[in-house]
């Protein structure tokens, strides 16, 4: 049965939407990265009901800018007054939708401000393996407070960044700029807000939104290209594309297509699964230029090139006679000329390769000279300038020639025939 939000979740959830102030829809963080991030909430009674209420709605517009997943973005929770308690864990909503449900049923504890005590806390009990912290995660921590801390922040803020945690802190109102520094990881300008009252915070979602994204991508961060782009199964209108996947996961691959000397670019998706597609519908002697980007959300990779040139159109061997055959071919766009290269392959002493060359109008060619009952392998090549297309083969045979013995022999065998009427 598919999760649903319950029907606080969805009434906030329009409510946000609905709101003249609320967020652009386009902030979003489309990476595949892993993070664990830990909001820690001050739930003291300077906050008040209502205030707390605007929080929930500003953690529920954060939240909703992630990807959450057990291989993407956890999130856990922890609210802090006289003693700190863990909302959630952060292994405990694999879904956006329970987390969510959650905010939206976030209590309100009530309290004095001990912030020194809430970051020892969340350090000792919430970053923790046995409660989903993963050793390939960005480690982040969310301190949103709008008080002096009544114990000390300084040396408790400086462990949890000794042990890996970037942390942001974020003041309302009344909360302290100085303590709000001290706690912030450098630089301050990306990791500490001071907001004059609740009602702004909206003001600093979609930065704090992009700042937290940069921190979950980390230095450098960027969706891995494919690589070893291989083309085969070449024919005069499709041909098909082969890739080798990056490590790390893909959502899906774009592959685009588009002639060397112009046109629409072409563009087909491919499951992040599969390494191989064919190109379909393309023109007879024609070179493109292939690209195929992994996809990861809304991010691209660089792309993988390369390039294939379709055949010319189909050729037919017909007419053999034991000495000619004919050979046609389906008119290439644009081929200024044909070149065709046959040769014997049974015949009883070595023969050289033969060649002949027409125009682009030129369709059909009859060639002469060749030994009865022979096999030639014959090549086509159509010519666009200088550049020569793969080749169409075929494969024809001569018929074999009878001496006048021979047809002798054969017309009295036939009048025999005639004769007892056995035609």
């Amino acid at each position: 049965m598919k999760s649903r939000l319950s029907l606080a979740a969805a009434a906030l959830l329009a409510l946000l939407l609905y709101s003249s102030q609320a967020q652009s829809q386009d902030t979003q963080c489309w990476t595949p990265a892993k993070a664990d991030i830990v909001l820690l909430v001050d739930g003291s009674w300077s906050i008040g009901r209502l205030n707390f209420k605007t929080i929930r709605n500003f953690i529920f517009r954060i939240v909703s800018a992630f990807i959450i997943g057990p291989d993407r973005v956890q999130i856990g929770l922890a609210q802090y007054s006289g003693d700190p308690k863990t909302e959630w864990h952060l292994n405990a909503h694999p879904t956006m939708e329970s987390l969510l449900d959650s905010i939206a049923s976030l209590p309100y504890k009530g309290g004095n401000t001990m912030t020194g005590l809430a970051l020892s806390y969340i350090l000792q009990n919430n970053f923790k393996p046995e409660v989903g912290l993963r050793e390939n995660a960005r480690k982040i921590g969310v301190l949103i407070t709008d008080g002096k801390s009544q114990d000390e922040i300084i040396l408790k803020s400086k462990s949890l960044r000794d042990a890996g945690i970037e942390l942001y802190a974020i003041g309302v109102k009344d909360a302290d700029e100085n303590e709000l520094r001290a706690i912030a990881t450098d630089p301050d300008e990306i990791h500490m807000y001071n907001i004059k009252d609740f009602q702004f915070l909206v003001d600093i979602v979609e930065d704090l939104t992009v700042n937290l994204c940069n921190s979950i991508k980390g230095p450098g961060e960027e969706v891995k290209a494919p690589t070893n782009l291989v083309t085969s199964e070449v024919t005069h209108h499709s041909f098909r594309a082969t890739w080798t996947a990056p490590s790390g996961h893909v959502d899906e691959y774009r592959v685009t297509y588009v002639a060397v000397t112009g046109g629409p670019v072409q563009e087909l998706l491919v499951g992040g699964f599969e390494t191989t597609t064919g190109l379909e519908g393309l023109t007879p002697l024609t070179e493109y230029v292939v690209s195929v980007y992994s996809v990861v959300g809304e991010m691209s990779s660089e792309p993988l090139n390369g390039t294939e040139t379709t055949s010319a159109t189909n050729m037919v061997v017909y007419d053999e006679t034991s000495t000619t055959m004919r050979v046609r071919w389906e008119k290439a766009d644009d081929a200024t000329g044909y070149m065709l290269l046959y040769k014997s392959i049974n015949a009883t002493e070595p023969q050289l390769e033969r060649e002949v060359s027409v125009g682009g109008d030129v369709t059909n060619v009859l060639l002469e000279n060749l030994i009865p009952n022979t096999a030639y392998t014959i090549r086509q090549y159509a010519l666009h300038g200088e550049a020569a297309s793969q080749p169409l083969e075929e494969i024809g045979v001569t018929c074999a020639s009878y001496s006048f013995s021979s047809v002798t022999h054969i017309s009295h065998i036939l009048k025999y025939v005639q004769r007892h009427g056995l035609l």
